[in-house]
């Protein structure tokens, strides 16, 4: 095995699923003595600033996504490439003068693409991704939505295309297994924090009855992209605690705004409510919670994960209109009315097989 090299993570901080995934990685390689350094934007400096398995923190600068209308735009995406060009020319400037400092003997991206400088010095690139899963399923479903459409032919499946051509290995963690559809792509199970992974192994096969639910978490996305939900229109039987969002707290709902630490929250949980982004999803789908997707309007993976969240009998893919009323229907119903019956998950150690894949690389490497 090899022990002691320089690993470099270069992580999209845009929101939060990407650094609470990586760390998960990190978890699992910092005690096998690698040095682990981290190159990342908004989000992800704040939440590596204290993680004692990283070596080294530097900023950069962040991509995005455009909006129109409230919702995510492929097409508002690729208008701006102009300026995402300049972004990406002052990226590699960044990570030219990183590798100047650190010669890391393999690079992680998460969601990251401005990789011309390692691709010069040869260094390899391992990618954490899901794109493979969200091409898979999608293009295996026939009847999906047309407003996902744009996104997933302008920005997804390019996404998927770019790691199977430039990566040499791209980890693709999945809720459910799998063949992949090209040999570079390896599937791994749900890559958990430490922490969720080890609440997960006690967690409740079976849900409580609705109307059994004290505490609902509503933990929405990081970015830009979080929903907002009109939690005043509603009396409540329950108390919410809204984590990614700032508000007025009132007797039933507590706003926590961004909250790097949140785990209390989600194991006191007893029904989750998530936007579509993979981790979010993947801890509410390991600690065995009924779960409400809302995936941000216009994004494709984010309607496939909350569509796999419905197909896997592990709570419903709705909406920030319709959340509430939904909640309160199954509360009052006192059943989980239209859940699909549950179907067993891939794995909750993707952290570790995805730590194991990365060595590999750099054992192939000596």
């Amino acid at each position: 095995m090899a022990t002691g090299s320089d690993i470099l993570f270069l992580i999209n901080g845009l929101g939060m699923g990407n650094s609470t995934r990586c760390h998960a990685i990190m978890q699992a390689l910092a005690p096998r003595g690698h040095r682990l350094h981290v190159l990342t934007s908004g989000n992800g400096l704040t939440y590596f600033g204290d993680k004692p398995e990283v070596a080294s923190l530097t900023a950069m600068e962040a991509f995005f996504y455009s909006k129109r209308n409230g919702r995510i735009s492929g097409w508002q995406t690729l208008l701006a490439a102009r300026h995402l060009a300049r972004l990406a020319r002052a990226k590699r400037r960044k990570l030219e003068e990183l590798l100047e400092k650190v010669r890391p003997a393999v690079a992680v991206t998460d969601s990251e693409y401005a990789v011309g400088p390692l691709r010069r010095r040869g260094v390899p690139i391992v990618a954490v991704n899901n794109a493979e899963v969200v091409v898979s399923e999608y293009r295996a479903w026939r009847d999906n939505p047309p407003a996902v459409r744009g996104q997933f032919w302008l920005i997804e499946f390019p996404d998927y295309l770019f790691h199977r051509h430039v990566c040499e290995l791209v980890i693709s963690p999945s809720p459910r297994p799998g063949p992949t559809r090209h040999p570079k792509f390896r599937r791994v199970g749900l890559i958990l924090r430490r922490e969720v992974r080890a609440a997960a192994e006690h967690a409740s096969a079976a849900f409580a009855e609705p109307n059994k639910i004290r505490n609902v978490v509503f933990m929405l996305s990081g970015s830009i992209f979080a929903s907002a939900v009109p939690l005043e229109d509603y009396d409540m039987p329950f108390r919410i605690d809204v984590v990614g969002r700032g508000g007025a707290s009132t007797d039933h709902v507590t706003y926590h705004g961004r909250l790097m630490h949140n785990l209390d929250l989600l194991l006191k949980a007893d029904a989750l409510v998530v936007n579509g982004g993979y981790s979010a999803v993947s801890e509410a789908l390991a600690l065995g919670k009924p779960t409400f997707v809302i995936p941000v309007p216009g994004h494709a993976e984010q309607y496939v994960n909350a569509r796999l969240v419905t197909e896997l009998g592990r709570g419903y893919r709705t909406s920030e209109a319709e959340v509430m009323d939904l909640l309160l229907r199954l509360y009052a119903k006192h059943r989980w009315e239209g859940l699909a019956p549950q179907q067993p998950l891939s794995g909750l150690d993707g952290a570790t097989e995805a730590a194991e894949a990365i060595e590999g690389v750099l054992a192939a490497r000596r």
